[in-house]
């Protein structure tokens, strides 16, 4: 059999050794398109988990970390006044009695949350503040009167909610609970964060 001795044409050999290197130069640059790809993917993998973070603190608004019932009585003195001058036995004693929900929290939308390197984030705490109340409830006042306390001017229950509520017993309700609202601010923002990437780290800084 001349197999060995067949004749093959010269452009045959050509265009054999054209497609062997074509193929060749192909497979590298799909290689390496492919790298990059992988690359570009990982990349925008962890932008979008940063991003991810970010969007989940920063657009929340206000945010109750704590709720305290509150439950107490006012007391309001008067007593009648004849050109500046007290009268007496005209004092007159009122006493209402209330309660409600005290919320305290933030404003979550000035949190800041800023990524400290690779799987690690600083949350800003800002300052706490008090909310608002709900389900207030005030008793019908009762008032104690000496002989003369008729005269005096009754109780002005409007005013006395509007005490009761003030923003000065806000403040005070936060700095007596300064603590628990520390740690309730930890666990709520570290849980946020978690869902997305349980492995990152976090620490926090408050203001004020």
């Amino acid at each position: 059999m001349n197999f060995f001795k067949a004749r093959v044409p010269l452009w045959t050999l050509l265009l054999i050794t054209f497609l062997v290197l074509a193929g060749t130069g192909a497979a590298f640059a799909f290689g390496g398109l492919k790298g990059l790809a992988l690359n570009s993917l990982f990349t925008s993998s962890s932008n979008e988990r940063d991003s991810q973070v970010v969007q989940s603190v920063t657009q929340m608004q206000e945010v109750a970390l704590l709720s305290l019932y509150i439950e107490g009585i006012e007391r309001q003195e008067s007593n009648g006044e004849i050109f500046g001058m007290a009268i007496p036995a005209s004092e007159k004693t009122t006493l209402i009695q209330y309660n409600f929900d005290a919320k305290l929290g933030i404003d979550g939308s000035q949190v800041k949350i800023e990524p400290t390197g690779a799987g690690s984030f600083h949350v800003t705490i800002p300052e706490f503040i008090g909310i608002g109340f709900d389900d207030p409830v005030f008793e019908d006042p009762l008032e104690d009167n000496n002989a003369l306390g008729w005269l005096a001017p009754p109780a002005v229950q409007t005013r006395v909610i509007t005490n009761i509520l003030s923003d000065e017993n806000k403040q005070e309700y936060i700095s007596q609970n300064e603590a628990a609202l520390k740690e309730q601010a930890k666990v709520f923002y570290s849980g946020i964060i978690a869902s997305i990437d349980p492995e990152i780290t976090i620490t926090f800084d408050f203001a004020g």
